[in-house]
């Protein structure tokens, strides 16, 4: 009777979700070399919307992604009050390494497909929204020094 087997969750390791990644976009590039899963695609928040160019890398499953949004039809890089980004790299490449959630919140547990892209459609649905209001609705959290890019790949 207390017998109970506990069960360990499976991670989610990097071959199959590019596997999940390739079924559910077959448009977009995805590659796995020495650990890294690198995804670029496209992504278009909502039907109004443009079309953004986005990068995902996967250094193993013991960090989180870290996804880049980039391309020549990005807007507000100069504003100071660019929203929810880690970096904005605006003379080289337009590009801004975006910050999408807590850093615990995302575990290689559950599939990109159904945690790290909706996070991206929502936050440039939201991004949208500020290039014309000026006012950030998407939530989160403002980044202090409670957090260090260290931990940041």
């Amino acid at each position: 009777m207390g017998n109970k087997k506990f069960f360990k969750p499976r991670i989610i390791t990097l071959p199959l979700q590019m596997m999940l990644l390739k079924k559910e976009y077959p448009e977009a590039k995805c590659s796995l070399k020495n650990n890294e899963l690198v995804w670029e695609g496209i992504i278009k928040p909502s039907p109004l919307s443009r079309e953004y160019n986005i990068r995902i890398l996967c250094h193993g499953v013991k960090q989180r992604p870290v996804v880049i949004l980039y391309g020549d039809n990005l807007e507000g890089l100069e504003r100071k009050d660019f929203p929810h980004k880690f970096r904005i790299d605006k003379e080289n490449n337009k590009e801004v390494k975006l910050c999408l959630h807590f850093f615990d919140e995302f575990k290689f547990l559950q599939p990109i497909t159904d945690t790290i892209i909706p996070w991206i459609q929502e936050w440039l649905y939201f991004y949208e929204i500020w290039l014309i209001t000026d006012k950030w609705y998407g939530g989160g959290h403002e980044v202090k020094n409670s957090f260090k890019e260290s931990k940041e790949i």
